[in-house]
């Protein structure tokens, strides 16, 4: 039985426990019957209407991070997956820098597990895990990709759910730098103003393919994480402008 259920029952007498009362209580003082049922029945409606309302305020709280877990847990092996396979290209070209890139890859997970259960983090560790993202990367890439990651001070202790740009920005790469010939650069920037937290990934490589689509997997996990994590946040591709592509996305500051 849950606890909802649990609730339900408790207070499903309690409306008949108080009318005995009442009624004992009314023969003794001689109280009008109808002012005495109408009295009590009315206020013990409300206190159980109050207090029935709590379970599923409990459960609506807990349901949230819950759903976040799921998504972020369909996010590992998905973002794994894609960085063993740019590792596995990479031993054809340069074994060092291979073995250097799983090194990486190992305290990028450590990381992650270091933070596990927690769906919900600084947006400073949030960086510092993208940084070591980007530095896979970059191996990867060696001279054919620079990155610069910039974040206003008051924006570092804002809350967002885990590994929120680390998707964004392996989309820039896949589809963004990978797709050009010559060198590419990524720019993770985040400010806080209006209450609001605004982050945007920008690369001038060769873009989306049809952006308004939404891309795969990990942007559609990232859109389920930002709807399960507040109903007020966005998320929005669009071209950027000449060549690449920004995404841009907004949470209302938590902390």
């Amino acid at each position: 039985m849950n606890l909802s259920t649990r609730w339900w029952y408790a207070f499903a007498i309690w409306p008949a426990l108080a009318l005995a009362a009442s009624l004992v209580d009314w023969s003794w003082r001689g109280q009008s019957f109808a002012a005495e049922i109408t009295y009590h029945f009315f206020g013990d409606l409300c206190v159980v209407l109050a207090v029935t309302a709590v379970p599923f305020l409990l459960q609506r709280q807990t349901r949230r991070p819950e759903h976040l877990q799921a998504l972020e847990a369909e996010l590992h092996p998905h973002f794994l997956f894609n960085t063993l396979n740019s590792i596995a290209t990479l031993m054809h070209e340069d074994v060092d820098a291979a073995d250097e890139m799983m090194a990486k890859l190992a305290t990028l997970l450590r990381r992650t597990m270091d933070r596990q259960g927690a769906v919900e983090i600084p947006l400073r560790e949030e960086l510092e895990m993208l940084e070591i993202y980007l530095d896979i990367q970059r191996t990867r890439y060696a001279d054919r990709l620079t990155t610069e990651v910039a974040a206003d001070p008051a924006a570092l202790d804002v809350l967002v759910p885990r590994l929120l740009l680390q998707p964004v920005v392996e989309n820039a790469v896949r589809h963004g730098i990978s797709r050009r010939t010559g060198a590419g650069h990524i720019a993770v920037r985040a400010e806080c103003r209006d209450n609001t937290l605004r982050l945007t990934v920008t690369n001038d490589g060769a873009g989306w393919p049809a952006p308004a689509s939404g891309g795969g997997l990990g942007l559609s996990n990232t859109r389920a994480r930002l709807r399960r994590f507040d109903r007020r946040c966005t998320f929005e591709l669009r071209e950027g402008g000449d060549r690449g592509a920004v995404a841009s996305l907004s949470l209302p500051v938590r902390q």
